[in-house]
C-alpha cells in the first residue's frame, strides 16, 4: 500500500513536469508510462488525478496534457490487447481495461474543456482545435467509436 502511494506521488509530480515543460520529453513521457502502468490497480486515481491536473493547467500546457492521455491509453489498450484484459465493473481492483474504460468516461469533459479554453486566444484555439481533433481521431480508434 505504501508503494502504491508513494508511486502515485511520483506520477503526479512527472505529470506535472512532462505538462508543464517548455517542449514535450520523450524519456520523461517514457517514465510517466511505466510508473502509470505499474499503478493500474488504482486506475480511479489515476484517471482523476490526470483530469484534475489538465483542468488546473493554463491554456498554452493543456496540449500537453491530451499527449498525455493519449500515450498513456496506447499503452493501456496495448496491454489490453497482448493479454486479452476485459474491464469487469464489479472488480475493487483496476487494471488497464478498466483505465480504457475511466478515461472513455472524462473524454467528454477534455474536449468540453478545450473548446471553452480555445475560444480565449485565436493563435492558441487554431493549435488546440488540431490537436483536439487528432486526440479524439486516436480515442475514437482505441475505443471503436465511429466518428459521424
Amino acid at each position: 500500500m505504501v508503494n502504491l502511494f508513494i508511486m502515485h506521488q511520483e506520477f503526479e509530480s512527472l505529470l506535472k513536469d512532462v505538462v508543464l515543460a517548455k517542449r514535450l520529453s520523450a524519456s520523461k513521457m517514457s517514465n510517466l508510462t511505466d510508473i502509470a502502468m505499474k499503478s493500474m490497480e488504482n486506475d480511479t486515481k489515476l484517471v482523476s488525478t490526470l483530469y484534475r491536473t489538465h483542468k488546473s493547467l493554463p491554456p498554452t500546457a493543456k496540449v500537453s496534457s491530451l499527449y498525455v492521455f493519449d500515450a498513456l491509453s496506447r499503452a493501456a489498450k496495448h496491454h489490453v490487447n497482448k493479454n486479452g484484459l476485459s474491464g469487469d465493473g464489479k472488480s475493487t481492483e483496476g487494471n488497464c481495461a478498466t483505465f480504457l474504460s475511466k478515461i472513455e468516461g472524462v473524454l467528454e469533459g477534455l474536449f468540453q474543456d478545450m473548446m471553452t479554453v480555445g475560444n480565449s486566444e485565436a493563435k492558441i484555439a487554431l493549435e488546440m482545435r488540431s490537436h483536439i481533433f487528432r486526440a479524439l481521431v486516436c480515442a475514437a480508434r482505441i475505443y471503436h467509436v465511429p466518428l459521424a
